[in-house]
């Protein structure tokens, strides 16, 4: 998706190739039994895995909805609306995805509500852009967006960051996954202000935006002294801080989008002589060091990809992007009046 945005900045052909042979691998991972129940769903990593979380599965297929934007290859689209029927059916719980799943009987799921979970709604609303289909705004956008300013985003901004599936109740680092979500979710949360901000545009109500900002004030308040546990968080937070502090006419945040730019630029490799590394962003290892030999001296492609797509948008705000400012709106084509009944 960073690179579809890289493309409609420079029209250089080969990122749209480079895109659409991503969107091509992800089609192979893509369960297509239609005796399965699992007919949909996005695998996590081969085709051979058992796993995936609903979450990583929704960004594999919102890739379909914006390549489908960008290329009108109805393939795409087809791809993203089986994922999301699988999604709505088996997927969600009274507003709020799952936490991860397994296609084999001997080993269960994960029911835990996280609050990573809340870039599922755009999602849904890109898709509804794409398709049509209001059912993704009324049982998909709304219901995450509600439930995430109800349940996640604290009064101080902090997010809560993780509930009991059932009752709603915070579980603070009961889970297996607690070190990675301290570690990173508190400060990348995966899109929820970018969400909101769709939802406070098609609901026409200002609420969800105002609870977006209270997370991204937070952020610029503690984000500089904790970035080097969370640097996925950097490029998300400038694309925040640029898209809030100009809404808002906050200085404090346009400050912060400075900060953090400045920040990842100091990231990135450059003049190494190693193709692998040049270009790229440092960010942090994150896998087993003792197994991969693994060091500071990496590559983080979380990080790349966010910082790619997020100094594409704060140098020209290309339109109708992935997470951009300058998107279509939804107008309901009997008011833009685009079509004539005849009687």
């Amino acid at each position: 998706m960073a690179l579809l945005a890289v493309y409609r900045r420079t029209g250089d052909a080969r990122y749209l190739e480079a895109a659409e042979f991503a969107g091509r691998y992800l089609m192979s991972i893509q369960a297509m039994d239609q005796s399965e129940k699992y007919y949909g769903a996005i695998r996590e990593i081969t085709p051979q895995s058992i796993e995936f979380a609903p979450r990583d599965a929704t960004s594999a297929a919102w890739v379909f909805v914006w390549l489908y934007n960008f290329t009108g290859n109805e393939t795409y689209l087809k791809r993203a609306v089986l994922f999301a029927e699988f999604h709505l059916k088996y997927c969600m719980c009274e507003g709020w995805p799952v936490y991860a799943c397994y296609m084999d009987n001997a080993l269960d799921d994960f029911y835990a509500r996280g609050s990573f979970q809340s870039g599922t709604g755009l999602f849904y609303h890109d898709l509804f852009m794409a398709s049509g289909d209001s059912r993704y705004i009324a049982q998909g956008v709304r219901p995450i967006a509600d439930n995430y300013c109800k349940y996640f985003v604290r009064e101080d901004g902090r997010l809560a960051q993780e509930r009991e599936i059932f009752t709603w109740r915070e579980k603070e680092s009961a889970s297996a996954q607690a070190d990675i979500h301290l570690k990173m979710h508190m400060f990348n949360d995966d899109f929820g202000p970018t969400m909101l901000q769709a939802a406070a545009d098609i609901f026409k109500d200002e609420n969800y935006r105002l609870t977006a900002l209270r997370f991204v004030r937070w952020l610029a308040d503690n984000l500089p002294q904790n970035w080097e546990i969370a640097y996925s968080a950097l490029p998300m937070g400038a694309m925040y801080f640029n898209d809030f502090g100009n809404f808002y006419e906050d200085r404090k945040l346009l400050d912060a989008r400075e900060w953090a730019v400045d920040t990842l630029l100091k990231m990135q490799y450059v003049n190494t002589g190693d193709s692998k590394l040049d270009g790229a962003f440092q960010g942090k290892y994150e896998g087993p060091v003792q197994a991969l030999g693994g060091g500071k001296r990496c590559v983080n492609n979380r990080a790349t990809s966010y910082a790619l797509i997020a100094l594409t948008r704060l140098e020209s705000e290309p339109e109708n992007i992935w997470l951009g400012g300058r998107n279509n709106k939804f107008i309901d084509p009997l008011t833009r009046g685009a079509h004539k009944l005849t009687l």
